[in-house]
């Protein structure tokens, strides 16, 4: 088969220049250590490579959230903390107040130094993050959640919503705690039920010992104790308007149970005194430092005023340790997701390791096989370079 001069240099040519193509390929896998440079080197490898790309990208999202998540929940946890140390105070300023050694210019400075404790309270309620958001207005972050109204009552202005951040493939968490629940919905009394004085009362008596003794048998109805004489009294059903117990004896600090709960009356009531049990009712912390300041401010003028200052000196300390209680579950929810938080890092790292491990095995080169098939194919290339040479030089006019 005869072929053509043209013909054999277009061939030599043609394998010259896939050579050189090679050769190239080669010395940028020797140089950049990546096998794949294109979609075309490995098609399956690409496609691949494209989706742990996008993973990879996805999981360093779901890290950054995650970063974000626990330095909000911190931020809560520091305000709680401070809110917790603020009450834990003012329970001791209470338990001062109480002592019968206490004037009533002592209990004025006192409440002068409540009244700072309920300030501080309202601005650590109102605490920002470092982007300038409030963390405890729920979803409406630029809005101020807690302001004082003219009658001096804390109002709410935020939402019980909570932004959720994904920190992994179908996993969200919660960046921390609306204000409601954490400084407005705590239960007050006992929390399952709260005793109070009715303000007419003309003797010295009031409720202490408030106990829950079956959850089971406890009714969440109003009931009242109205004594009847000095030393005899009734416990009556005010919700369905029947009587529980009927002409009982009073003695000081007995216990009366009736409903799966106890009280006692303690000191010397009067005919026609009367005391209330009555279900827990949310009440905020700052209604709890008001309750606090105005116990500390009344002035103690009757025996009968004596034992209301006293009763609500208990009441507030009462609320204070549900305050305490619900300041430390809250935080102990922060500690929990805190913990979920480091788990999911520490996945979402490990998955990363793995999948950038893979994606260096599709695209990455070897770089001995590289090197080796650099010089092989510069070999080849050199020898077909040569062998050009010679074969356009194969013409009978080169022997005339």
């Amino acid at each position: 088969m005869r072929t053509s001069n043209p013909l054999q240099f277009h061939r030599g040519l043609d394998g010259i220049l896939s050579l050189q193509g090679k050769v190239q390929q080669y010395q940028l896998q020797v140089a950049t250590g990546k096998r794949l440079m294109s979609a075309a080197d490995d098609p399956v490898a690409a496609a691949q490579t494209l989706n742990i790309s996008e993973r990879l990208s996805a999981i360093e999202q779901f890290t950054r959230n995650a970063n974000l998540v626990d330095l909000r929940l911190s931020d809560q946890e520091t305000a709680m903390s401070n809110s917790s140390t603020l009450l834990q105070r003012t329970r001791e300023l209470i338990l001062r107040g109480k002592s019968a050694t206490m004037t009533a210019d002592d209990r004025r400075f006192l409440a002068a130094e409540i009244r700072q404790r309920f300030d501080e309270l309202v601005q650590l309620a109102n605490t920002r993050n470092a982007s300038g958001e409030y963390i405890f207005a729920g979803t409406a972050v630029d809005t101020v959640p807690f302001t004082v109204d003219a009658s001096g009552a804390v109002v709410f202005n935020g939402n019980d919503n909570v932004r959720r951040l994904s920190i992994s493939e179908g996993r969200t968490l919660a960046e921390g705690f609306s204000g409601a629940e954490a400084f407005m919905g705590v239960r007050n009394g006992n929390g399952t039920f709260v005793t109070d004085l009715a303000s007419t009362n003309a003797g010295t008596g009031r409720l202490i010992n408030d106990t829950l003794l079956d959850a089971a048998a406890y009714l969440p109805h109003d009931f009242r104790i109205q004594f009847t004489a000095a030393d005899t009294f009734d416990v009556i059903d005010d919700t369905t308007g029947t009587t529980v117990l009927s002409a009982q004896t009073y003695a000081p600090d007995a216990a009366i149970t009736f409903n799966g709960l106890s009280v006692a009356v303690t000191g010397a009531p009067a005919a026609g005194d009367s005391f209330s049990v009555t279900p827990s009712d949310n009440q905020s912390l700052f209604a709890t430092l008001r309750n606090a300041i105005d116990a500390m401010e009344r002035d103690a003028t009757s025996p009968a005023l004596a034992a209301q200052q006293t009763f609500d000196f208990d009441r507030v300390l009462a609320d204070i340790d549900q305050g305490l209680n619900r300041l430390v579950a809250l935080r102990a929810a922060v500690g929990a997701r805190q913990n979920t938080i480091e788990s999911q890092v520490s996945t979402n790292e490990d998955l990363t390791m793995q999948l950038k491990t893979v994606k260096s095995h599709l695209e990455d080169a070897d770089p001995v096989e590289a090197l080796s098939e650099l010089a092989r194919q510069a070999q080849a290339l050199e020898a077909a370079q040569q062998a050009f040479v010679k074969v356009q030089s194969l013409s009978l006019f080169n022997f005339l």
